[in-house]
């Protein structure tokens, strides 16, 4: 006779850039095994691969759940909170005195303190001008390898064209998915610099998997103040 399967029990959250409910598992002892060995190589790659498809595993609710549909940020804070029900509510992270560079230490970090910061005023519909306005979207996991990258140039134009989910011209609404990236680009290196800056804004202000640690060096005598930042802080 064949053995049941085992029954993981199942929790509820939120995605934090919807709001939508979803409904997710605990890791296995396989996918666990999978998270470490992707670790453990260091190859982001690998290490996107591994929470896309852990995560697909672990979500069984909606039925139509898809990684690639997230922004990293809602990746971030589902992974974290399915590793909390999987592997308990702790997280032991080593830091540094930013200032000493012979001082580190273990912290332990109670998940369900860690959370997505929002900043106040921040939107993702931007006002090009009267009649024309950007609809975007947040990175996805692609950009866990890519980073994200908005200082050079040609590093902030293709990051941007990525991110158009729509143009809006008047009553007229251009989809990203009926241009080529070639038209998206041409079209964002029409703006002034000062249209491109707004655009911009939107990737320095969107909600961020953030934690903020204050310690005392007991060599120095002085407070310091860490933050960690995105999944690679935590994973």
């Amino acid at each position: 006779m064949a053995l049941p399967k085992s029954i993981r029990p199942e929790y509820s959250t939120s995605i934090p850039s919807t709001g939508k409910k979803i409904k997710y598992q605990p890791f296995s002892v396989k996918e666990e095994k999978v998270l470490v060995l992707a670790a453990e190589s260091q190859d982001l790659d690998e290490i996107a691969n591994a929470i896309t498809n852990v995560l697909e595993s672990c979500v069984t609710s909606p039925a139509d759940f898809k990684v690639e549909d997230l922004a990293i940020f809602d990746i971030e804070y589902l992974f974290l909170r399915t590793r909390a029900k999987s592997a308990g509510e702790e997280l032991s992270v080593r830091i540094s005195d930013p200032s000493d560079g012979n001082y580190s230490v273990e912290h332990t970090i109670q998940i369900d303190k860690i959370a997505v910061q929002k900043t106040k005023g921040h939107s993702d519909l931007i006002d090009i001008n009267d009649e024309v306005k950007v609809k975007m979207k947040y990175p996805g996991i692609q950009f866990f390898t890519e980073g994200l990258k908005i200082d050079g140039y040609e590093e902030s134009l293709k990051t941007v064209s990525k991110c158009i989910n729509q143009i809006v011209i008047g009553e007229e609404v251009y989809n990203q998915t009926d241009m080529t990236v070639e038209e998206v680009e041409e079209w964002v290196e029409g703006l002034t610099t000062e249209q491109f800056s707004r655009i911009l804004e939107f990737f320095r202000t969107m909600p961020k998997l953030k934690h903020t640690i204050k310690k005392k060096n007991p060599n120095t005598g002085n407070d310091f103040v860490v933050e960690l930042e995105g999944l690679a802080d935590f994973f």
